[in-house]
């Protein structure tokens, strides 16, 4: 990070990446406490030494550690701030990126299969470079956005993992061990890839469609997982009819009846969109603790379906369903706060809305346990990561909000949020400061987004 010369920042060593940070004064922060309650604490202070939150104490506790730190992070200017934990991305395909404006979506003559289609013939025409600048640009514009974390649902761990180390965002990399754009996806590459680490790194394997496999295949998964505890298995599934009729036809078994048959059910199993399932599957997920994640605005523009919410937290997997972008052709940009502003208005009818804690929830401490990190992440508590996101409390999307009732500035930041963060602290170190990314020059990066995209479609025409 740069020294900025701000009178929000004030630097007491000469360090480029401090080691110890005091961010004082807060105006609000929210987060979900120890038994997954959402609280509103105002003029705290937060000390985080290297990667971690050391200690959370009243402002006025706080002054005799301001000489002791190499950064004091003044969050009393100008109105203050309000922080939250870093957001959590739970379904996203980030060397996607690159395809913007290359799908058919936007012609209502086309149909999902169509774009489909579509995206994986570019797809399979990106080099290696071009997945690389496209996740890069995927992550960039997720960080400015208020996520930290991001589980990527793919097949190119080598473009992945290279964009989040240059980014430097948490990534639980899911690698495809089942793919309908990389048919050589298979147990043996996703092996050969969880040899890589580096600190923001956790690893999880998935399958693209319960139609892309044979029920042999899906007891080697579970084989391989019972011989790596710590990884994840997410999978597309629920999303359309038609997919549950594909699967039907090919196994004679409804989905999670094939996952049950298979001893797949567990919590290590996320099952992204999750729209066409019946009560009994429902219960029969909730009885195993499977996370669940809800794409909002992938559903209702490719026409998938209405997610269920209310199903699933009368049978009590509320506390398992996290939120997610999906990718750029399905969705208009890469914010996960108007996935909860949809989510909102998407059950709103319903007889079990979501209200805004639970969509809180979702983003944040729910989010990290379904992707495996919820005793690292997603909250704003001592030994927690120090994955913080800073925005400014005297802003659209906060004011005017009701000062004896602080859960307005929740309401009224889903209601009215999807800005940018003012500052992102990813492990410890400040990511984005005053809305500008300290370790990637972004100009330079939409240069090279453009560049790569008019050459992938030269190779491919659309």
């Amino acid at each position: 990070m740069k020294h900025v010369h701000a009178d929000r920042y004030i630097w007491q060593t000469s360090r480029t990446v401090p080691r110890s940070v005091l961010i004082d004064n807060i105006a609000f922060y929210i987060t979900a406490d120890k038994h997954n309650q959402v609280h509103y604490k105002k003029g705290q202070s937060i000390l985080v030494e290297g990667d971690t939150i050391r200690k959370i104490m009243p402002a006025r506790q706080a002054v005799k550690l301001r000489r002791q730190v190499d950064l004091v992070y003044d969050a009393s200017v100008r109105s203050g701030v309000v922080v939250m934990p870093g957001f959590v991305n739970a379904h996203a395909h980030p060397p996607m990126y690159l395809l913007r404006s290359t799908t058919l979506l936007h012609n209502h003559q086309a149909t999902t299969e169509e774009a489909l289609h579509i995206s994986r013939k570019v797809e399979r025409a990106m080099h290696l470079s071009d997945q690389i600048i496209a996740a890069l640009g995927d992550f960039t514009e997720q960080q400015k956005f208020g996520t930290t974390t991001v589980l990527s649902h793919y097949h190119t761990p080598a473009a992945t993992t290279v964009a989040a180390q240059q980014a430097y965002i948490r990534l639980v990399d899911a690698i495809s061990v089942a793919s309908k754009t990389d048919p050589s996806a298979n147990i043996a590459t996703a092996t050969k890839a969880l040899r890589t680490h580096h600190p923001l790194l956790t690893h999880g394997i998935t399958i693209h469609t319960l139609e892309r496999v044979t029920l042999r295949e899906l007891q080697v998964v579970q084989k391989f997982l019972a011989r790596h505890p710590k990884l994840i298995l997410t999978i597309h599934c629920g999303e359309t009819l038609a997919e549950v009729e594909a699967i039907i036809h090919k196994h004679q078994l409804r989905p999670i009846e094939l996952l049950a048959k298979a001893k797949l059910l567990s919590p290590r199993l996320i099952l992204s969109h999750a729209v066409h399932f019946t009560t009994d599957e429902i219960q029969l997920l909730a009885k195993y603790k499977v996370g669940i994640v809800h794409l909002p605005t992938s559903n209702r523009l490719h026409k998938s379906g209405q997610f269920q919410y209310g199903n699933y937290v009368v049978a009590g997997l509320g506390n398992r369903i996290a939120l997610g972008t999906d990718s750029v052709i399905s969705k208009s940009k890469l914010d996960l706060v108007s996935e909860a502003f949809q989510s909102k208005l998407m059950h709103q009818d319903t007889q079990r809305p979501a209200s805004f804690e639970e969509l809180f929830l979702m983003l944040t401490s729910n989010a990290a346990h379904v992707v495996g990190l919820g005793k690292q992440v997603g909250r704003i508590l001592p030994g927690y990561k120090a994955d913080l996101t800073f925005w400014k409390l005297k802003d659209r999307m906060f004011m005017p909000f009701d000062p004896t009732q602080p859960e307005t500035l929740l309401g009224n930041f889903i209601t009215h949020g999807g800005y940018t963060a003012r500052d992102v602290m990813v492990n410890g170190r400040f990511v984005i400061t005053g809305r500008r990314h300290n370790l990637v020059n972004e100009s330079e990066l939409l240069t090279k987004l453009e560049q790569h995209h008019q050459a992938l479609r030269k190779r491919v025409k659309v």
